[in-house]
């Protein structure tokens, strides 16, 4: 007699059946083993913080948020706030103006110098260094290349001087008097009096541009190198076994594939140029006269450099000149969708 726990044996001629199998089941979705749920290799499950995890979470999490709030979110919305006042950053804000400040910035003609100054340096450096730590960039990462470590701690040490001090040793070292470096060329012979490279306009956002690109220039090498070290190592050695140059790697092989992060890497270049101060300050003061001022140095200046402080004012022409560069920024994204659309004809 058999068991009505135990399963009876299968005719004669039925094939067997197969191991863990549990007969005819219904339809739908398939059973999962519990080993089917489990991430792969190298991936980690995604758990949310429940309990105490949750306020751990948070209290890790509260000194970055109120540090955000109180020097990011809060200084943007009294800019906002302030620049429809004529307030002097001392005492009750009561003067409201509205748009005045704004229609008086659309019509100062300094304020429009200083936009034209802060975007011609902002392209002459962008325009120098980029292509120049390019080239550095892909000298740094060829297996030939001796003495690497030498050289990005060369260049890179610049980086490290803060931007004050870097311009209180160019001026000494331009200084007209008895500045180091018109005492050379003299000695040289190169020139017969001392030149005063901030004795005119030109002159003088020539120097500030050339200052700043050595000084940002290893930061710039670094992006780069991160950018090249993504290129498949496969595509060069192909590309030597043709018989290509170290030109043609790099337009038709460097260039291309890195063109999505390309963009990024110039509009980080442009946007961080637009916001010089620290050099304008100690290297020309906006001077000769107000030739080299910059709206980072115009907005100083209204706000803490004449009196009455025009506070509301200068907040006005902060918020006009963020507009513009919000505007350069948010190009980004087109630029990039089509470079990485020319990256994929590559196959990469």
């Amino acid at each position: 007699m058999v068991s009505a726990r135990t399963a009876a044996p299968p005719p004669v001629g039925a094939p067997a059946p197969l191991p863990h199998d549990d007969g005819p089941q219904k339809k739908g979705k398939p059973k999962r083993d519990k080993g089917q749920d489990r991430p792969n290799d190298g991936e980690r499950p995604r758990e949310r913080a429940k309990g105490w995890n949750r306020i751990w979470v948070a209290l890790f999490l509260a000194p970055f948020l109120l540090l955000y709030l109180g020097f990011t979110l809060w200084p943007l919305a009294a800019t906002v706030y302030y620049s429809f006042f004529d307030w002097s950053g001392s005492g009750p804000v009561e003067d409201y103006v509205g748009a005045g400040n704004y229609s008086s910035i659309l019509t100062d003609e300094l304020f429009w110098l200083a936009v034209a100054n802060t975007l011609i340096f902002a392209v002459l450096t962008t325009v120098i260094k980029l292509p120049l730590s390019l080239i550095a960039a892909v000298l740094f990462t060829r297996k030939w290349l001796r003495g690497k470590k030498f050289f990005r701690t060369t260049f890179f040490a610049p980086l490290i001087i803060p931007v004050a001090m870097a311009g209180l040793v160019f001026t000494y070292l331009l200084n007209p008097s008895n500045g180091a470096l018109n005492a050379l060329l003299r000695d040289i012979g190169l020139i017969d009096e001392s030149v005063d490279v901030f004795a005119s306009r030109w002159s003088a956002l020539i120097a500030l541009v050339l200052i700043s690109v050595w000084q940002v220039f290893g930061q710039y090498v670094i992006y780069w190198m991160a950018a090249i070290q993504n290129v498949p190592e496969e595509l060069y050695e192909a590309a030597e076994l043709d018989g290509a140059t170290e030109w043609q790697k790099l337009t038709r092989i460097t260039l291309p594939i890195i063109k999505p992060v390309a963009v990024v890497i110039l509009l980080l270049g442009l946007v961080n140029a637009m916001h010089v101060f620290g050099l304008v300050v100690t290297l020309t003061g906006g001077g000769p006269g107000t030739s080299t001022y910059v709206v980072s140095y115009f907005i100083y200046d209204r706000a803490f450099g004449t009196v009455p402080f025009a506070y509301g004012y200068a907040s006005a022409a902060a918020l006009l000149f963020s507009v513009i560069a919000f505007l350069i920024v948010m190009s980004q994204g087109f630029f990039v969708r089509r470079a990485q659309k020319l990256r994929k004809e590559y196959g990469v």
